[in-house]
């Protein structure tokens, strides 16, 4: 199987990738609003002022609860995408990308740590995967990684049909054991990463020294954003119409019950790495 240059790393090679209470009652002094359904756009929800972050431009808001889709996908024989269940046990050269949807536009922000130790990695944005840009539209289905920056030599073994250009994947390489992908989705840019990235002076035509950030930064940043009862999570299917996805038999979708915070979701990926 291929092994794309641009994603490998030496020691370690990126790869991707409980309901609160109800309140009182469904006006706008509840906290949560569970039973409401990520179509309905017709709550007050208020943006809350995080720490490094710009203020929102306004507090409260009436729009959907803040969800997230994801989905897990692996480089099959044919060169081609197909949806693997997260949970599933991987092994070295497994090629990965995550696709995801989201009912607000924002920023998208992706780590990954592995099992025992003390600091992450910051995978994406990444200038080598849609120029570095990490910007999500609302409701605009996004695949990562999907277009290189540079284009690889085509796999003899793939199809001539298949685009080199986008045949872009994460690659599962040792360590073996655990592998913690974190998916971080903010309304607005967080500044602590941004940073990150400047400092790091990556480049599109191939730096492999991605950013790296301690787990006490990693948390921290966590502890600022939403609580894990406020996120609901649940195995769904996409609608007999809806656009924008591949046949989805492994989609999770994620959402922000809590209407005085709903600035963003954060989502651990764990991903088993077997021998």
């Amino acid at each position: 199987m291929r092994m794309s240059a641009a994603f490998s790393i030496a020691t370690l090679i990126v790869i991707f990738l409980g309901f609160a209470g109800p309140g009182p009652d469904n006006k706008v002094n509840a906290q949560t609003a569970p039973g409401y359904g990520e179509r309905d756009d017709n709550i007050e929800i208020f943006r809350a002022p995080k720490p490094g972050r710009t203020p929102p431009p306004r507090r409260r808001i009436r729009a959907p609860l803040l969800s997230l889709q994801w989905w897990l996908m692996i480089r099959n024989r044919d060169c081609r995408p197909q949806e693997v269940d997260p949970n599933a046990n991987f092994v070295s050269d497994d090629q990965l990308r995550i696709g995801g949807k989201v009912n607000q536009s924002g920023y998208l922000y992706v780590t990954l740590n592995v099992q025992n130790r003390q600091d992450a990695l910051l995978i994406y944005p990444d200038p080598r995967i849609n120029r570095g840009t990490n910007q999500v539209v609302k409701n605009l289905e996004v695949i990562v990684p999907y277009r290189c920056q540079t284009t690889p030599e085509p796999d003899r073994n793939c199809p001539r049909d298949v685009d080199p250009a986008v045949d872009c994947w994460w690659n599962m390489t040792k360590p073996y054991g655990e592998k913690y992908v974190t998916l971080i989705f903010s309304r607005e840019k967080i500044r602590e990463l941004e940073n990150l990235l400047q400092q790091a002076e990556l480049n599109p035509q191939g730096s492999r020294d991605l950013p790296k950030l301690s787990l006490d930064i990693l948390n921290r940043i966590k502890e600022q954003t939403v609580r894990q009862e406020y996120l609901k999570r649940e195995r769904v299917r996409p609608g007999p119409n809806e656009k924008g996805f591949i046949a989805a038999n492994y989609v999770t979708r994620v959402t922000n019950l809590n209407r005085r915070d709903n600035e963003e979701i954060i989502e651990t990926i764990t991903l088993k790495h077997q021998q």
